[in-house]
């Protein structure tokens, strides 16, 4: 998916600064953010895979237990091919009950994008005219101003895929860049928390309010026509850049408020989409004086926690601006692309038995979480396990696809066990107080799982991983008296494929790094 996005950075056009024109008294994120009330979600990033068809990798995607798409619709292929050509793609979507989806947007055709050098390197990513007003009296048959490029891509864009998408994300990693001042402490000279980005130091190669434009243009459209849908960032990784967006408004000149620019940013998103892979972002490993190097933690719950201790950090800037519930409403979270690798590259962790295990954990913390959907990346390997050469190669739920006959690839371990906690859990709500109960050691993780619609309770068990480079782990466990709980069936990470269960009894359970999934009698 990085790859096809970088291709599509091409062409030229320009940015006007005419009025801010908007729909005046009308209500934003920070008045209201619609509860969401549907089920959480297993998904999947979709990709590019020759000879299939976006139909063929919906069809697998089912068969993987993913019930939510991650697509992505962008102007410079809308443009090219017609903003029709994805109708029967979507609607098939919908003819597999996967209705809820994620589509992240964005990408100008050559004509439409701005050519601005805000950056020697290269022109601004973006579209030109973004400060073009928004609304213009339906002069050329439609509310938005036509001359407003993004504006029109949009309401194009979601008038056609509205019953099909619940979650807009607006670009794909808008932050994506290669300085360390994205991670630099508040305070020091250049970090994001206290200066905004050079447009060369990030993926936008514009200004960094103009990405709070987008969100502003985008929120604005697409509740226009869609109230009940979500605007989401677009799948950001770095906390300093959430900062950047909630410290100021869209205002081209340095951010400040103005009557043409009342809100900062936070007004214009209803979620907060990101994205995590642990393995790589220092989740997995510390600095140790004492052997005057880094110490490493490359196991299953160490980088579970690694994605959401980044949510943690995300939360706490949500709380600095007050996104808390007092004064502004909260805001929901979805992860859009997450993984480790099934195949070790240099220092990075890699093996289907940890993927696995941090896959299934993974889900089960992001229900525990709160988050709305959980998306992995990828639908695909990318390569045969020969030829890997970097750790984003054997990511996918699925043997390699690109090049082989549809329907013909098998699914990887990891993608077995996606299937299995999909099919265990989907329909099943976490449980605080149930999980609670467990009363659970130090040593042992999980979490209960209740049907909203029957007394049903599953629960989710493993012993914790420790070492480094191992997902061996051994704990006992015994289901507390108070529960009742004397025998139960129990059902492993590959359930999807051997459909096997389990009788045991309620004392001295072996657990394992692999969750177990355990109901009772």
């Amino acid at each position: 998916m990085r790859n096809i996005i970088l291709t599509l950075f091409i062409g030229f056009s320009h940015i006007s600064c005419s009025p801010a024109q908007t729909r005046q008294n009308v209500k934003t994120a920070n008045d209201y953010v619609k509860p969401y009330n549907g089920s959480f979600r297993y998904g999947s990033n979709m990709g590019y895979y020759s000879p299939y068809t976006d139909e063929q990798l919906a069809d697998i995607a089912v068969r993987a237990g993913i019930n939510s798409l991650r697509p992505g619709f962008f102007e410079n292929f809308a443009e090219f091919w017609g903003y029709d050509i994805r109708n029967n793609a979507f609607r098939h979507y919908d003819s597999l009950g996967m209705n809820e989806n994620v589509c992240f947007i964005g990408y100008p055709s050559p004509e439409h994008r701005d050519k601005t050098l805000y950056c020697s390197k290269d022109s601004s990513a973006l579209f030109a005219n973004m400060y073009e007003p928004i609304w213009d009296k339906g002069e050329n048959g439609t509310p938005v101003n036509d001359k407003n490029y993004y504006a029109l891509f949009v309401y194009k864009t979601v008038n056609r895929f509205k019953k099909s998408v619940k979650f807009w994300e607006i670009w794909n990693e808008p932050d994506f860049g290669t300085t360390f001042k994205t991670e630099m402490a508040p305070g020091l000279p250049g970090a994001w928390w206290n200066t905004n980005p050079d447009p060369c130091e990030y993926a936008l190669h514009a200004p960094v309010q103009h990405y709070i434009r987008l969100l502003r243009i985008s929120y604005e459209v697409i509740k226009s026509i869609d109230p009940d849908a979500y605007v989401c960032t677009g799948g950001i990784g770095f906390p300093s850049f959430l900062d950047i967006i909630l410290r100021q408004t869209d205002n081209p000149v340095d951010g400040s408020v103005t009557p043409q620019y009342p809100l900062k940013g936070g007004a214009y998103f209803d979620v907060l989409s990101f994205h995590s892979y642990p393995h790589i972002d220092g989740s997995v490993r510390e600095w140790s004086n004492a052997i005057n190097g880094f110490q490493y933690f490359r196991h299953s719950d160490r980088a579970v926690a690694g994605i959401y201790n980044r949510k943690k950090a995300f939360e706490e800037v949500l709380k600095k601006f007050g996104y808390e519930g007092n004064p502004f409403p909260q805001k929901h979270f979805i992860i859009t692309e997450c993984n480790i690798p099934a195949k070790a590259v240099g220092e990075f962790m890699g093996s289907y038995e940890a993927q696995r295990n941090f896959i299934v954990k993974a889900a089960i913390k992001a229900q525990e979480q709160g988050l709305l959907q959980f998306h992995v990346y990828s639908l695909g390997e990318l390569t045969l396990e020969k030829d890997v050469r970097n750790e984003f190669d054997m990511m996918g739920l699925y043997q390699k696809l690109e090049g082989t006959k549809p329907y013909t690839s098998a699914l990887t371990p990891t993608g077995i066990a996606y299937h299995s906690v999909s099919k265990i859990l989907y329909g099943y709500n976490f449980d605080a107080v149930e999980t609670q109960k467990l009363n659970l050691p130090k040593e042992v993780d999980g979490a209960a799982f209740k049907h909203p619609k029957t007394t049903a309770i599953i629960y989710c068990l493993w012993a914790k991983t420790q070492a480094d480079n191992s997902e061996i782990a051994t704990a006992y466990y015994t289901f507390p008296t108070p529960l009742s709980i004397t025998g139960f069936s129990v059902k492993y990470w590959d359930y999807a494929k051997t459909l096997k269960v389990e009788k045991m009894t309620a004392k001295n359970i072996k657990l394992t790094g692999s969750p177990i999934f355990v109901l009772k009698n």
